[in-house]
């Protein structure tokens, strides 16, 4: 007797010992818990119809930790949801009559971290489907749905399935009153957690970066055809002659599109290497064609891959310095050719992910979903953005002109944030966003390069 109740204590033991470490991983999230509140009101809440739901008044109940969270209800035209949400707050600015001033109010977003929804159709009562928003960033979430007697899960980020129907092996019953510990628990192996995970400091190379660049702006300006070569000396990318800038620009960095690229790379070389990079290695084509081929002749008339070969061949440079050795493009590993989603939820429904193609890059309603992945997998990288549009002169032909520097990064609060800097001035994403996609066929390539807190472009003040 006594042994077998030494055997139920190593046990009992054993399980706790576990669950305190799952807990332990889990909570590194720091996601809101409403488990127990939901076992709670399962019965008044998820069990019953519609009608008799809608006689439920709105509640606000605490969790263990004394957290509140909100349970309401939403119709929408095929379907009803129940929410549990928990409290957060919002900053909010109020206009009177002694001008504005911003207060701190208590909100309860249905899609804020540690939101829970249940769903279910209004046809029949079915279930559909039960999410958790589990990053500070509400476009990152994961779904369970019913599917026979089992359950798939979905983890989305930005409309794109990162994780696509994922068998889980509990009935999705049980979904519906599970902690958060225990979901990471059961899925930890099958789903990628790693991309609610949040560590701010590992970005401060980044925000370095994006600071300094911001407090240059007011100083470039931007002309067509410019750059600055090795020895600081403002020249035509196009001939290598000296740039004749625009007399009001006198005084100014004077930068085109893609020397403002070089610009920032070269704010990172020339503290290692004592000088900036010399233009003739950057402008090496990085494709190869045949000359008699149509892409071939095409590419020596419109040099279709202007930007696209300067920004590998930038990133290469950057790298090369940073090891001490002389790696050509080819060897550098720079390119971003990640292929992390299965699919996209369009408006046309669920399509399959376009991903990476070879020398063409990405399309521009994937780049976010990419960003962020990248932001999370490579947390000290920013990216030269070479933009593939239609040409101005002819519909036909496609070509690399543009480029731009991307930084994607979780602020202090772990919010998703795309810095992007292009013809030296710093433009928000969403506008970023029309721009590439006034073109039907536009493509975007990354090449990655490293951040560095030692990062010093060259000012206006060298110039004279």
């Amino acid at each position: 007797m006594k042994d077998c109740k030494k055997t139920v204590l190593a046990l009992s033991a054993v399980f706790l010992c576990f669950m305190t470490s799952v807990y332990a991983e889990y909570n590194s999230f720091g996601i809101p818990d409403s488990s127990e509140i939901r076992t709670e009101i399962t019965d008044s809440w998820f069990h019953q119809d519609l009608e008799n739901i809608r006689m439920n008044n709105v509640q606000v109940r605490k969790n263990i930790e004394g957290e509140s969270f909100q349970i309401s209800l939403e119709e929408q035209e095929k379907q009803f949801i129940v929410y549990v949400s928990p409290k957060s707050t919002m900053q909010v600015d109020v206009y009177d009559s002694k001008g504005v001033h911003t207060v701190t109010e208590d909100s309860f977003l249905p899609n804020s971290f540690g939101s829970w929804l249940y769903a279910r159709s209004k046809d029949n009562g079915q279930s559909l489907f039960v999410r958790i928003y589990i990053s500070r960033n509400s476009d990152v979430y994961i779904q369970f749905s019913p599917s026979k007697k089992n359950t798939t899960a979905d983890f989305v980020i930005f409309n794109s399935y990162v994780a696509k129907s994922v068998p889980v092996g509990v009935p999705f019953e049980k979904i519906l009153t599970m902690s958060i510990a225990q979901i990471y628990s059961l899925t930890k192996n099958s789903l990628p957690w790693k991309y609610a995970e949040c560590v701010p400091e590992q970005y401060e190379p980044s925000l370095v970066m994006i600071q300094t660049i911001r407090s240059m702006q007011n100083k470039i300006a931007y002309e067509e055809d410019a750059m600055y070569d090795e020895f600081g000396k403002s020249i035509s990318i196009r001939t290598a002659l000296p740039h004749i800038c625009d007399e009001k620009n006198k005084g100014k960095l004077i930068l085109s599109s893609n020397g403002f690229v070089k610009w920032v790379v070269d704010g990172l070389v020339e503290p290692i290497a004592g000088s900036y990079l010399k233009r003739s290695p950057l402008i090496e084509p990085t494709v190869e064609y045949k000359e008699t081929g149509f892409q071939g002749s095409l590419n020596l008339e419109y040099s279709t891959n202007f930007s696209l070969d300067w920004t590998r061949n930038i990133a290469a440079a950057a790298f090369s310095v940073r090891a001490n050795k002389t790696y050509l493009y080819k060897d550098s590993g720079v390119d971003v050719t990640v292929e992390p989603f299965a699919a996209v939820i369009t408006e046309k429904g669920i399509l399959n992910s376009t991903g990476y193609i070879k020398n063409t890059g990405y399309k521009p309603d994937n780049l976010k979903a990419i960003l962020y992945t990248l932001s999370i997998d490579e947390p000290d990288y920013f990216y030269l953005a070479a933009i593939r549009q239609t040409d101005r002169k002819s519909s036909e032909v496609k070509v690399f002109n543009d480029s731009a520097v991307i930084f994607p990064y979780l602020d202090s609060k772990g919010i998703f944030r795309i810095s992007v800097f292009m013809d030296g001035k710093e433009i928000k994403y969403s506008d970023f966003e029309k721009y590439l996609l006034k073109s039907n066929d536009c493509f975007v390539h990354l090449a990655r390069v490293k951040t560095s807190k030692m990062f010093y472009p060259q000012d206006n003040k060298s110039l004279y």
